[in-house]
């Protein structure tokens, strides 16, 4: 079975040995300059040798120096030494034949020169002919051999070029190779794991499919889509219990709330039946209006239950703040008693986008549940800010602060009672649905689950806080869609 880790040892295995013969090809052609090189020397020690010898010779012959002489015989010794050492290379450059040659002239040179002086002055002239041609020759051969060095150098230096040449383009062809093949084998499975793992995050898939047949990500895929089977087992379980107790919740609320209600027109409609007509008219009045106010207390508690349940679609449109807080106050006035003061302390001049009657429901249900808590003072406020993240340590919060974060500036709407307050162990209990801390059949525990939701729904978030000095404190952080000076 083919493994990744397989595929990436292999292709840096394949790319070590490339670049270990490059560094041969480049190590060979090095030598083979070298060789050149002293090629060269020994022909160039070759040349000096005979110019040298061309030099003093005329110095013989026109000055009639025999200290020359000697020179010359160095000279001679000194190209007969160069021929030996560089043999190899005069072999490259002219063949055995033309070094055997080379050896001749010089022999026959170094002959004549020796014999020289041991002449008679009649027979010197014509060896001064002769030392003089076969010197010509020897600097002719010289120049020719310097020639050719010259021109077999240029041409190892070509060809040692275009090999590096080729071996460079052989290096990167097979790294470009051997990168195609990793992006290929290795990099393309691991964008489609990526791509599959995008695509069940967004819901458009359940499981991962496989990209490769490497033993890594059959491993890895198995693995993972085994996990994910797992966790979906467990959030169905998971979700049945959450719809079981919310059920067992809206059950036990329901039957907690409508009690009360059906057990008080239950109790007035017997008395009726048993009196009939005869009984007492204003009694009978009296029973009867119980009974009518008990029906209209449990048809609103029915309307808070469908109220929570229901999630009408909002009806976004821009509304004066202060003209939001004013009309709240009018519908909730006549509902609060008379010792209630409500005051609206500085709202700043803020548009902002919500839900008319949703926003109203935040406002009533807020002065109304510190009114029923016992407050006698209730002030509302609103201003411009920035959501911190350290606000939330001050007290309890729900909804969604992050959208409030990223918001270019949020309103923060303040509603501050001087009631009892909310004990610090009921603080993070008082947004749950059914929850109340009044008395039986004085309240459903819904008011503050709603102004939760409704809240939420606006893509803000609200902190309760009291201290415990007494009282409490709402606030209320809905995002703004453009800045408002502070």
């Amino acid at each position: 079975m083919s493994s990744l880790r397989k595929k990436i040892f292999s292709t840096y295995g394949y790319s070590k040995l490339v670049m270990l013969a490059f560094a041969a090809v480049v190590f060979v052609d090095l030598l083979y300059l070298d060789r050149q090189i002293e090629a060269g020397r020994a022909v160039n020690d070759f040349r000096e040798a005979s110019l040298e010898m061309r030099r003093d010779e005329k110095n013989l012959f026109l000055y009639r120096d025999l200290d020359s002489l000697d020179q010359l015989l160095v000279q001679a010794d000194a190209a007969q030494q160069a021929l030996g050492t560089g043999a190899v290379a005069f072999v490259t450059i002219t063949g055995k034949a033309g070094l055997e040659k080379l050896k001749g002239l010089l022999g026959d040179y170094r002959i004549a020169l020796e014999s020289y002086p041991l002449l008679p002055e009649a027979e010197q002239a014509t060896a001064r002919q002769t030392i003089r041609k076969l010197g010509h020759l020897l600097t002719e051969a010289s120049d020719d051999l310097a020639d050719r060095e010259r021109k077999m150098l240029a041409d190892a230096t070509r060809r040692a070029g275009l090999t590096l040449l080729l071996a460079f383009a052989g290096v990167v062809i097979l790294g470009i190779a051997g990168g195609l093949f990793l992006v290929r084998h290795v990099v393309r499975p691991l964008r489609e794991l990526q791509a599959g793992l995008a695509a069940i995050d967004e819901g458009r898939a359940r499981e991962l499919p496989l990209p490769s047949t490497d033993q890594e990500i059959q491993s890895f895929v198995a693995s993972f889509n085994a996990t994910l089977k797992h966790l979906r087992r467990q959030q169905d379980q998971a979700r049945r219990n959450e719809k079981a107790a919310a059920l067992g919740v809206l059950v036990s609320g329901v039957a907690h709330e409508l009690n009360n209600p059906l057990s008080n027109i239950s109790t007035s409609a017997q008395l009726l039946l048993e009196e009939g007509h005869e009984g007492d008219a204003e009694m009978n009045r009296l029973w009867l209006s119980q009974i009518d106010s008990e029906t209209e207390r449990a048809r609103r508690i029915v309307r808070r239950l469908l109220d929570s349940v229901r999630h009408p679609k909002l009806q976004l449109q821009r509304h004066a703040l202060s003209d939001l807080i004013q009309s709240s106050l009018l519908l909730v006035s006549r509902q609060l008693p008379t010792y209630v003061q409500v005051c609206v302390g500085t709202t700043a001049d803020i548009e902002i986008e919500v839900d008319r009657e949703r926003l109203h429901q935040v406002f009533i249900n807020l002065i109304k549940n510190a009114a029923d808590a016992g407050a006698r003072h209730i002030t509302l406020g609103a201003r411009p800010g920035r959501w911190d993240d350290e606000l939330a340590e001050a007290g309890h919060l729900e909804g969604d602060p992050a959208a409030v974060r990223q918001a270019m500036q949020a309103v923060q709407i303040t509603i501050v009672d001087d009631g009892p307050g909310i004990p610090p162990e009921l603080l993070s209990h008082i947004f749950d649905p059914f929850f109340t801390t009044r008395a039986a059949g004085d309240g459903t525990g819904l008011g503050l689950y709603l102004v939760e939701e409704i809240v939420s729904e606006h893509h803000g978030c609200i902190l309760v806080d009291s201290p415990p000095s007494g009282g409490t404190r709402f606030s209320i952080w809905l995002p703004l869609k453009e800045e408002i000076p502070e």
